[in-house]
């Protein structure tokens, strides 16, 4: 009589690993299934005071909100305000301009959102005097764009804007840019310049800080032995030599010798690498009208018009100077 046992033992352990694959393929079709990953969110600081809270923005209620573009980083996302004037419609160029630092007692949602509105309107009036386009581009937590302002020279900043300006170009329709900025926004022109935009024709800078951020309570933030803060900031001053030449692109560092928050020396400095780089430069030494000596923000605007019409630099320096 033939022996089974080994028949029956091939047997059952194939019945064994039909079983378990069954029940395997079963689990994977109505068990738990793994987590998707999440819809990318902006975060948009609302309210203010015990008010205060943050509201997460998909792409889809970001673009749904007036005057926003959804901002895509390697890391993230930002929803991005944006205030234009009229004229915006089918020009092929524009003039950006990018704010300075905001105080926080000024940053609550109701004060950010009649700040849009304000910039609204001022966007139609630079238009006007300038005979340009004109865009206001609300810096991360100003204006209504989501992220968090003060961010005081951090590389975060100068990316979020630099995605937001690709962003703009594509929903307006424009491809040449004339960019002007007061202090904080001036340090995110020159970041855009390091990191190696070639759109730009025009740039205007107006009281800026271009070297290692300062600290509000005196000194510099910490660096190492080679002076460098490190990867989280992106210091103009020290990736200078990464700006792309470009041959058509004329640079305007303003500012006022007195200056009491930005140094003059500062700004100087900045101008000489660009020279000493071989960009083309004008260092413009201006007088401004409040107590810090800092406002430099119609006279960037001014500059920056007056480049984007072909002015030449002898003409906007005079400008500029005594305007």
């Amino acid at each position: 009589m033939a022996n089974n046992d080994g028949f029956l033992g091939a047997q059952s352990m194939w019945i064994g690993i039909g079983v378990l694959a069954a029940i395997f393929f079963g689990w994977r079709a109505f068990g738990p299934q793994p987590e998707v990953s999440q819809v990318p969110v902006a975060q948009l600081n609302v309210g203010s005071g015990a008010d205060a809270r943050v509201e997460k923005l998909t792409r889809t209620q970001c673009l749904g909100l007036e005057d926003r573009v959804w901002a895509v980083l390697s890391d993230g996302v930002e929803c991005i305000a944006y205030a234009a004037s009229p004229n915006i419609q089918s020009a092929s160029s524009a003039l950006l301009y990018f704010g300075g630092d905001i105080p926080e007692d000024q940053l609550a949602g109701a004060t950010q959102e009649a700040a849009r509105k304000n910039n609204q309107r001022r966007a139609s009036g630079l238009a006007a005097q300038h005979g340009v386009p004109v865009v206001i581009v609300g810096r991360p937590g100003l204006m209504g764009s989501s992220g968090f302002h003060l961010l005081g020279g951090r590389r975060d900043e100068g990316q979020v804007i630099d995605a937001a300006v690709d962003a703009l170009k594509e929903k307006l329709g424009i491809r040449r840019l004339s960019v002007a900025g007061q202090s904080g926004g001036s340090r995110i022109i020159a970041q855009l310049l390091v990191i190696g935009r070639r759109d730009i024709t025009c740039a205007a800078m107006g009281a800026g800080a271009y070297d290692v951020p300062r600290l509000r309570g005196g000194g510099t933030t910490r660096t190492t032995i080679f002076g460098d803060p490190g990867s989280g900031y992106l210091v103009p001053m020290l990736k200078a030599a990464d700006i792309p030449s470009v041959a058509s692109r004329r640079s305007f560092v303003i500012g006022d010798p007195r200056d009491k928050v930005a140094p003059f020396a500062e700004q100087k400095a900045w101008a000489d690498k660009l020279t000493t780089l071989g960009h083309h430069v004008q260092l413009i030494e201006a007088k401004a009208k409040d107590p810090d000596f800092h406002g430099m923000s119609e006279k960037a605007i001014t500059a920056a018009g007056m480049c984007m019409n072909e002015k030449p630099d002898a003409e906007i320096r005079t400008a500029v100077e005594s305007g």
